[in-house]
């Protein structure tokens, strides 16, 4: 493993365990690039554009969907290739508040992702989202099912 892959991988895991795991929008900084393009479906009208709006998107999400808590967000896979870092994980969330106009159900919401994040000079610079997260797909379904299949 080259410096960069590993300096790569530790920049990840701060983005992962403490944005995403936490909901710490104070690491964003320091992590993501300013001009930042994010591809998740928590915005299904395009790619997240801009560190910003990435906190404003992940924090609206994060207020409504906490962690359990006492049950931490496990990483299950963590890798480095060039200028890449993949990250799968795991985590149980209750759906606490409304989102994307749905009440909140008080359901335990359990959330499989895989991150592909392209860092550069030291930040995240793109990061795709692929999701298995059939239980939040479907309590979203009344509302993002319009949006999606136009």
């Amino acid at each position: 493993m080259t410096a960069t892959e590993a300096q790569n991988l530790a920049i990840a895991r701060i983005f992962v365990e403490q944005f995403l795991g936490k909901g710490d929008m104070s690491v964003a900084a320091d992590v993501l690039d300013e001009n930042i393009q994010a591809i998740t479906g928590l915005k299904s009208d395009g790619p997240i554009d801009g560190r910003e709006a990435y906190k404003q998107v992940f924090s609206a999400f994060f207020d409504a969907f906490p962690p359990l808590a006492g049950l931490e967000m496990t990483i299950e896979d963590m890798f480095a290739a060039g200028d890449r870092v993949v990250v799968r994980f795991r985590s149980v969330q209750k759906h606490a508040k409304p989102f994307f106009g749905v009440a909140a159900t008080q359901r335990d919401v359990t959330f499989i992702e895989t991150h592909v994040m392209r860092l550069r000079d030291g930040k995240i610079v793109e990061n795709v989202v692929s999701a298995t997260n059939l239980e939040f797909e479907m309590l979203m379904a009344p509302v993002l099912t319009p949006l999606i299949l136009k």
